[in-house]
């Protein structure tokens, strides 16, 4: 069920590559079924970002890891440093900047479990 959203101005097809897999194989030995984890990618331009009045030049990321409510601190720290490290050495890590959103999962759904309730069917 993680959903990870990737704001950055790097626009690098092999980082993003890079990062999904290694970000999903930590979440796998985590016990995490990778076939539910979304990592999706937007990029910012330069010029979009401030630090006060000065814009930033360098590459810079916003992550948002949208995670179950119980899982603990420990868990919620170890993948804010993996997304750190795998964003790095190009992006610099106090250019990366990473808030959790704590869902339950119940209310974490896609459409296709919402059409099969309402029909009362359950594709494999």
């Amino acid at each position: 069920m993680p959903t990870i959203a990737v704001d950055t101005s790097a626009d690098d097809p092999v980082l993003r590559k890079q990062f999904t897999k290694s970000i999903s194989l930590w979440l796998r030995s985590q016990d995490v079924d990778i076939n539910h984890v979304i990592t999706r990618f937007t990029h910012a331009q330069e010029g979009d970002l401030f630090s006060g009045p000065f814009p930033l030049a360098a590459d810079f990321a916003f992550v948002r890891l949208t995670v179950d409510h119980s899982r603990d601190e420990t868990f919620r720290q170890e993948l804010a440093r993996r997304v750190v490290q795998e964003l790095g050495p190009r992006i610099e890590p106090d250019r990366v900047f990473v808030q959790f959103d704590l869902v339950d999962p119940r209310l974490h759904v896609t459409g296709a479990s919402l059409i099969e309730a309402a029909e009362g069917t359950v594709h494999e």
